[in-house]
Parts: C-alpha cells; structure tokens; sequence
C-alpha cells in the first residue's frame, strides 16, 4: 500500500520504512501535529539549544520530531491503542521530564532514577532487565543480584542501558502494560477523557502525588491527542 506523504507524517514515521504497515496500525498512533499542541515548548527547533545553554544540561532534551517516532513505536510494541491509555501516558512522561527536558533525575539528583517518566530505580532495573537481559546481567553481576543494594556505579550502569530514545519514551507504556495492568485495556480505568481516571492512576497506579500541573499538562494532552 501506498502512503501519501501526509498519512506518513500523521503516523509520526515520515522518511522511515513503512513495511508491515496495514490499515489497522493507525489505530493509537500519534501525529507530530498532536504533539506539537500538547507539547508547544518541543515543537520549537531552537528549544533544546536554549534549555542546554541556560541549564548547562547536556544531551537530555529532546523535540517532539524525535519524541513522536519512538512514542509510537511503543505504542506498537506494548499493543497500546486506547486513547485514555495514551494520553495518560504521554502526559506522565511531560511532567517528569519537564517537557522532554530531562531523562535522568536532576532534582536532587537520585542516581538510578530515570527515563522520560522519572522511574525510581527499583523500576529501572526491572525494565533494563526485562529489554536488556544480557547486558544488565553484566552490569549487576548476576540475574540474581540483589537490586536493592547495588552501588551508584551499578545503577549509572544499568539506568544507562534505558535512556536511548526509544527505552526511554517506551517506559511508561511498559509500566502500565506489566507493572499496572488492571489500568490496560480497563472498562474502568483510564477512559478516554476522564481526568479523574487519570487522577486515579497517578496516586494509585503509579503511587505519586497528584497536583494541579499534571491536570493542566493532562487537560492539554487530551484536547491535543485525536485520533
């Protein structure tokens, strides 16, 4: 089948092979334009060069050109394609990471603790162990190796494993899919445009603290996201 270049920038993949591309993968998947609404500071080229140059944090931020390429490929690869599933997620990674600004924790600054959704290091070395088996068992010393108690040098090791592109923006969506499951694929749980399902599983899916900047960024998401 034959995209049109307009059908290939709405899939967020223009310029990348489309083999295995069928009519039912639009299903969830995310414009740039979307993006760009939910997400106004990383539609900017010069938004990265600017956050670098005042912050002196390098090679963390990101553009929604980036952004957008690796969120649909974890949206093809944890089979999420529930619009309440994606604008949940898409709006945790936005407040963590400071709109893509960040992909390790800086405030304080807690080793181990990372990826666009600011992941606790627990969590971290479960994801790396699951995507990277063979190089996190060479990080950790051992697929048994007490976690809990590895050194600063093993987690920047590990956490390092997870904070490519792809990993890192795939984060969330594994989470909700392994860590929170009764939130995937739920008839009551994180329904398209309920803010208070999302609420919910900010405090009790993820276990945070629910404030009044993850509404507005999540009201912003789901008047953006459309599909």
């Amino acid at each position: 089948m034959k995209l049109d270049n307009k059908l290939a920038v709405f899939l967020g993949i223009s310029g990348l092979s489309l083999i295995g591309y069928s009519s039912a993968a639009c299903s969830g998947l995310v414009s740039l334009a979307a993006l760009n609404k939910a997400n106004t500071d990383a539609a900017s080229a010069s938004y990265c060069t600017s956050f670098e140059q005042s912050s002196g944090i390098k090679g963390e931020c990101v553009l929604n050109t980036d952004a957008v390429l690796s969120i649909n490929k974890a949206i093809r690869k944890y089979g999420v394609t529930a619009r309440g599933e994606i604008v949940a997620t898409i709006s945790w990674m936005l407040y963590e990471s400071g709109n893509w600004k960040y992909n390790i924790n800086h405030f304080p600054g807690t080793i181990g603790q990372g990826t666009r959704t600011m992941m606790s290091w627990s969590y971290v070395s479960k994801y790396a162990q699951q995507v990277h088996a063979d190089a996190y068992n060479k990080a950790v010393g051992s697929a048994t190796a007490d976690v809990s108690a590895a050194d600063n040098q093993t987690k920047t090791a590990v956490i390092d494993l997870v904070l490519n592109n792809d990993d890192s923006f795939a984060a969330g969506f594994w989470y909700l899919t392994t860590q929170a499951p009764t939130y995937h694929n739920s008839a009551s749980n994180l329904r398209d445009g309920n803010m208070g399902d999302f609420q919910a599983y900010v405090e009790q899916g993820i276990q945070t603290t629910w404030n009044a900047d993850r509404q507005a960024i999540w009201e912003q998401v789901n008047a953006a996201i459309v599909f």
